[in-house]
């Protein structure tokens, strides 16, 4: 367990092709079943510290034993920063996140150790996130997600789904 931040609970990878993406992880690497999300839907979004576009993607989410992968497929020619990462690199692993009900005191803590925000932002369902961005620009970024009790539920359900999951019915959407 981090000393800082706690446990990662997922890993954020940016790939051009959701469909791709999800034949990989769910054919070779044998991780899901995964959840299509399709666009989360933002209220607010910074890079940095300044108001931006909303950024548009598809994501899917599925677990890989204890940890989530979160599949992004940026859309469009955005300045977000999973636009840049697939622009610059190509895809890859982004971020890994950790998810917090104490998200303000994680902020603030993450800003006192000196790390520098890359970008923020609020999704409709009330949930804020922060990605923190290392001084080697090969490090992945951390993020710290506000977890509220209805995204705990989600999340748990796409978990347990992941347990003892045979194969069947790889790509699934949520109702």
């Amino acid at each position: 367990m981090s000393r800082f931040f706690g446990p990662p609970t997922q890993h954020g990878v940016v790939v051009p092709s959701l469909e791709a993406a999800l034949a990989y992880w769910t054919e070779v690497v044998g991780a899901g079943p995964f959840y299509v999300i399709g666009d989360p839907q933002h209220k607010s979004f910074h890079i940095g510290d300044t108001p931006s576009d909303l950024p548009k993607m598809r994501i899917a989410l599925g677990n890989w034993g204890d940890i989530q992968i979160e599949l992004i497929e940026p859309q469009g020619d955005g300045q977000a920063t999973w636009h840049q990462f697939l622009r610059e690199r190509g895809g890859g692993l982004h971020h890994t996140s950790v998810w917090t009900a104490d998200y303000d005191v994680m902020i603030g803590a993450a800003l006192q150790r000196g790390l520098t925000v890359e970008v923020a932002g609020e999704l409709t369902n009330g949930v804020r996130y922060t990605y923190f961005r290392s001084p080697a620009p090969s490090d992945p970024l951390v993020e710290v997600s506000e977890l509220l009790p209805e995204v705990a539920a989600a999340y748990a359900f796409i978990r347990e789904a992941a347990i003892d999951w045979d194969g069947s019915d790889p790509i699934r959407r949520f109702a």
